[in-house]
């Protein structure tokens, strides 16, 4: 497939690798660049960016590693399939070109995201529980406290929540989660949309912390899994809604004022706290 029927734009030499990449990324990523095309030569694109040759080919080098293109000797650079051959690196730019191009499609990939960032939060928790210490306990309260002063800017308590799902993720030791967590933050900055989705009320979401720390102090790994799995399911299909309310008109969704709800058990009482508290009282009465 050539790429004249959706011009490239010639690009500023201050940042010419990263915007060749993002162009010809976004173009693979939409679809206007299918698996299995080849991209023009070096020469020919070199010329329609406007940029030297050596810019191109670091910009392609930076396309190969993130899976999207493969680049042979004597055949060029031919596209490859990035639900195949794409790492996660590829999801937040793969939302924001869908944002503009696909909304139905945006929001879809909206319900994934959020699906994995629900997907890590409630391991990452159950870890945290098994795994924590004291001190990590006292960073989570610290980060939560400082949470209080953000909540009149959406976006600096998105990236205060951020870093404190990043402690609860060291708290649990897991490298690999943490490294993965990082694909996850970089939604505060790359989509807007989805971080209004994510933080409706961030007054009310701030009274979540404390919660969630006691369900880590707890150390019952399988109640945090359903207690987090309940809640931010709840959470996740009230962003959910917003967004197609935003994104594809109010006319197609109607939804109620979102209401963020403590951390709560799906057959248990509405706290961490509380639930401890039935636990023991149950284990007493059951004693012969």
């Amino acid at each position: 497939m050539d790429v004249h029927s959706d011009a490239l734009e010639p690009v500023s030499k201050a940042s010419a690798v990263d915007a060749v990449a993002d162009q010809l990324r976004a173009r693979i990523l939409s679809g206007a660049l299918s698996a299995g095309a080849r991209l023009p030569s070096e020469r020919e694109l070199a010329t329609q960016l406007r940029v030297n040759r050596l810019t191109l080919r670091a910009a392609l080098s930076r396309l190969e590693a993130l899976g999207l293109i493969a680049t042979q000797h004597g055949i060029g650079s031919v596209v490859r399939d990035f639900r195949q051959h794409g790492g996660i690196e590829s999801l937040p730019r793969l939302l924001a070109v869908m944002h503009q191009r696909d909304a139905r499609v945006y929001v879809q990939y909206v319900k994934d995201a959020l699906e994995l960032r629900r997907t890590i939060a409630i391991e990452a928790v159950a870890l945290a529980a098994e795994r924590h210490d004291e001190s990590d306990l006292a960073t989570l309260r610290t980060l939560a406290e400082a949470q209080r002063a953000r909540t009149k800017d959406l976006f600096d308590f998105a990236r205060g929540d951020v870093e404190f799902a990043r402690s609860v993720v060291r708290a649990g030791r897991n490298l690999a989660l943490e490294l993965l967590l990082n694909t996850v933050a970089r939604f505060p900055d790359e989509d807007p949309t989805l971080t209004r989705a994510m933080y409706l009320r961030p007054v009310a979401q701030q009274k979540l912390y404390a919660p969630l720390i006691s369900l880590i102090a707890d150390r019952d790994v399988e109640l945090a899994r359903g207690t987090m799995r309940a809640t931010l399911t709840r959470l996740d299909e009230q962003s959910t809604q917003w967004v197609e309310r935003a994104v594809l008109g109010a006319a197609r969704t109607r939804i109620a004022k979102p209401q963020p709800v403590a951390p709560k058990a799906p057959d248990a009482t509405s706290t961490p706290e509380t639930q401890s508290t039935a636990r023991a009282r149950r284990s007493r009465t059951e004693k012969p």
